[in-house]
């Protein structure tokens, strides 16, 4: 007769392969989330570097993103010169619903918060941009209380931080929990 393994609950098994799992995924998804941070603080880096001009808004608004979903985003034409050329760029926020569409979101009232943002920034408003040097009409927010705008690195790094801690401790839980194979009597 073995011991150990035969003397365990019968859903013991199943629970630590379901933590196993649910570990080694969450490992994957550190991987991930490791590698698009370090792709987009690198670019956050680069863009960073860009030279600076101050441009003027020509328009901006709270525009569809998405129509099937229902999404908007602050979308933003901008005008400047660099070296005596008058160059024209886009920049925009991240995504949301439409209020009423919106089951959950944090911080909540984005929408009214991003509509209120256009609000407060009509035509002719100065808005500092950084320029790509090798495009100069592709331009990034210098900084920016634009809602759902700017730098992501440091959220994604708290997002590397939550996946890499619980693919650690449910991989520990599972490796500490699981049967030990006695030997033979």
């Amino acid at each position: 007769m073995r011991g150990g393994a035969q003397n365990q609950p019968a859903g013991r098994g199943l629970v630590l392969l379901l933590l196993a799992f649910v570990g080694i995924t969450a490992a994957l998804c550190t991987v991930f989330a490791l590698v698009v941070t370090v792709i987009q603080g690198w670019t956050e880096h680069t863009e960073a570097q860009w030279p600076t001009v101050t441009a003027r808004i020509e328009r901006c608004g709270l525009d569809v993103y998405n129509h099937r979903t229902q999404s908007y985003w602050i979308d933003c034409r901008l005008s400047y010169t660099v070296r005596g050329e008058d160059l024209v760029s886009q920049v925009h926020s991240r995504s949301t619903r439409a209020p009423g569409r919106v089951i959950w979101e944090y911080p909540a009232g984005q929408f009214e918060g991003m509509q209120e943002w256009v609000d407060r920034h009509p035509e002719g408003t100065p808005m500092v941009v950084h320029y790509d040097p090798a495009n100069r009409s592709k331009a990034v927010l210098v900084v920016t209380d634009m809602p759902l705008a700017g730098a992501q690195t440091s959220n994604n790094l708290k997002l590397l931080g939550f996946f890499a801690a619980l693919s650690v401790v449910l991989l520990t839980i599972a490796r500490i929990a699981r049967p030990r194979s006695a030997p033979y009597a």
